[in-house]
């Protein structure tokens, strides 16, 4: 996969081979390369890992100030309608990746009643704040006065100097629970204002209180927003954000080839239909801060002293303040050794970690979103035992990129076991005997429940064999 990390980039203390990089630390993207042994063997076919890494300068996260941000979002059934919740779940995740580290970010539902998705905490972990947008459907009732409470006092709970403190409230403002009138709901937001905090609201479709929404963001010194569409949620909060983390890398493109002695045999998180020799991958634009990489297995094809196996990592990219196409390589080589014992020092210990936590992390994801219950115990059995030691090892080595991936998929196994303790978990063993290849399965079961969630169910469907 292509997995965008936090804005700060704490490297791995204990790696015995760092990965070479050639890139200037003054340009805007650096890019690097670590294998996961500088020699392979006959075992190898199957284990041996490529991170490829880039990272875009930081050097212009500091030119706002801190934020202290809490997205406010309503969740109840009025916000299904003409697909205010997608607008409103696409704000929240604009508003997400336009944030760095520095930063404080709480994310608050609301229907009946109010529910913190994440507390107040400094945006290190995006991955897991998008996921948890993904989480949440529209249903119940409106208690907006829930909601805005406990966004004040999420904010109030990370409160630090310097920091510019607001509140994104994101609902239709139709109200029909807790505090109804108007002059106690602009009370609240003219006292959250003296306090230092700032109340925005989002209104977007056709259907929604409009003068509620105007009520609260101007007693709370904030503005009303209104989209017309999807288009213009990007640029929505910029001025409660303080301006959007500036874009220093466009048309950014990663790709991978093997130039010599194999194949690419798998990419972590995306479908490889067959081994092949090259894979290329669309990033996009580059924020300031942000980074990413990508996870690949490689199959050796020389067995014999003196075969290596050679990788070319490139990316390129246009340069927005040069108006310059940049394109950077990294090389990257193991070579065959008729020992089966491995050397630790040609081991990177990291990448290892790495391919393991990923492993786990797929498969869990595939559980997720299948319900499928042969990948949950292959998960679950993949989670004890590679969670404990490569948190450990993230923690040693401070590496927060790491940490941040063993704390999802510790969060994916206990929505899996939860899943599992009611009953709705199932087998897919029938549907997997008819896909022959391993990516084709893979699609059925990321994609088939939404599949079905869109078109009704068929008398005497037996793709399901449901656990007793």
């Amino acid at each position: 996969m292509a997995f965008l990390f936090s804005s700060h980039f704490l490297s791995a203390q204990d790696s015995p081979a760092p990965p070479l990089e050639i890139t200037p630390p003054s340009e805007p993207v650096a890019l690097r390369a670590a294998l996961s042994q500088t020699a392979y063997n006959t075992g190898s076919a199957t284990n041996l890992l490529l991170k490829v890494d880039f990272t875009s300068t930081d050097a212009l996260v500091n030119k706002r100030p801190p934020l202290n941000i809490a997205l406010v979002l309503d969740r109840s059934k009025s916000m299904g309608n003409e697909q205010k919740f997608m607008h409103a779940m696409g704000a929240a995740r604009s508003v997400i990746e336009n944030m760095s580290e520095r930063d404080v970010i709480s994310i608050v539902t609301f229907n009946e009643r109010a529910i913190v998705l994440s507390p107040a905490g400094h945006v290190v972990n995006k991955a897991f704040l998008l996921h948890r947008l993904e989480e949440i459907s529209p249903g119940g009732v409106t208690d907006i006065s829930a909601g805005l409470l406990e966004g004040i006092a999420q904010i109030k709970s990370k409160t630090e100097t310097g920091q510019v403190r607001h509140i994104l409230l994101l609902t239709d403002g139709k109200a029909n629970r807790g505090i109804l009138e108007a002059e106690p709901m602009r009370k609240i937001a003219a006292n959250a204002f003296a306090g230092g905090i700032g109340i925005s609201t989002l209104g977007c479709s056709t259907e929604f209180n409009e003068s509620r929404l105007k009520l609260l963001a101007k007693a709370g010194g904030g503005r009303y927003l209104y989209v017309r569409s999807a288009e213009e949620l990007p640029t929505a909060f910029q001025t409660e954000l303080k301006g959007l983390l500036e874009v220093v890398a466009q048309n950014v493109r990663v790709k991978i080839t093997v130039s010599k002695g194999g194949k690419i045999s798998k990419i972590y998180g995306r479908f490889l239909e067959r081994p092949q020799a090259s894979y290329e991958v669309e990033i996009g634009n580059l924020r300031a801060g942000e980074r990413g990489g990508l996870l690949l297995a490689l199959q050796p094809h020389g067995f014999r002293e003196g075969d290596t196996i050679d990788v070319t990592s490139t990316i390129t990219y246009d340069d927005p303040e040069s108006v310059e196409r940049v394109i950077r390589t990294v090389t990257s080589r193991s070579i065959f050794s008729a020992s089966l014992n491995v050397d630790p020092k040609g081991v990177n210990q990291e990448v290892i970690h790495y391919g393991e936590i990923l492993s786990a992390m797929e498969t869990a994801r595939e559980a997720v979103e299948s319900f499928d219950l042969e990948r949950y115990v292959e998960a679950r059995s993949a989670f004890e035992k590679s969670y404990a030691k490569t948190r450990q090892f993230a923690l040693n080595t401070e590496n927060q990129d790491l940490l941040n991936q063993t704390f999802l998929l510790k969060h994916f196994i206990k929505e899996l076991d939860t899943a599992q303790s009611e009953g709705k978990l199932h087998s897919h063993k029938e549907a997997g005997k008819k896909l022959k290849k391993a990516a084709d399965y893979q699609r059925y079961l990321l994609f088939h429940h939404k599949a079905m969630q869109q078109a009704p169910a068929k008398h005497g469907d037996t793709s399901h064999e449901h656990s007793k």
